[in-house]
């Protein structure tokens, strides 16, 4: 009985160390900021990053948005867009952004699959990179606002033995230049 006994107050008690330790001791331990005792940070120094400058400028949730590259996908040897809410969101996004910003621009980049001749892929990149931008222009965005290219062949994302790969390399990718 007197072993069980101990068994549960040494139970009890690192139970009751452990609430201590973590609902009132932790935040006084060192993560990176001191903090003195009644919770206001101290600060002994800024450690920057080597990869980061100390002027590094804090992206707005638009500017995530429109510098994440968007990929439009098209039906094979065509240029119809196929329209996706995520499409739709990047558009609205980049219409406000661009009119806030006029000295900023969207580069537009034609991509197909591997399917046909490499002149004729790369030609169709280019054209599916302007209907793009000729349906961001209807969508209101300034056409000089945009920059166009054509990759043909050269980056697929997918393999091009398969339909779905295939399907993932007919594409444009829209992105904040």
């Amino acid at each position: 009985m007197n072993r069980l006994l101990i068994l549960l107050l040494i139970l009890l008690w690192s139970l009751a160390y452990s609430w201590f330790w973590n609902c009132h001791r932790k935040p006084y331990c060192y993560s990176g900021t001191v903090v003195s005792l009644d919770n206001t940070p101290v600060i002994d120094s800024v450690d920057t990053p080597a990869s980061q400058s100390p002027d590094t400028v804090q992206l707005t949730p638009e500017e995530q948005i429109l510098f994440k590259p968007l990929d439009v996908y098209f039906v094979s040897g065509q240029t119809g867009i196929l329209h996706t809410p995520e499409v739709d969101t990047f558009l609205v996004t980049a219409k406000r952004y661009l009119a806030k910003y006029p000295e900023k621009q969207l580069l537009i980049t034609g991509h197909t699959d591997g399917d046909g001749a490499e002149d004729a892929n790369q030609k169709l990149s280019e054209i599916r990179a302007t209907k793009v931008k000729s349906l961001l222009t209807t969508e209101g965005i300034s056409a000089t606002q945009m920059a166009t290219e054509g990759k043909g062949e050269k980056e697929p994302i997918a393999s091009n033995e398969t339909n779905e790969g295939k399907a993932k390399n007919r594409r444009a990718t829209i992105r904040l230049k």
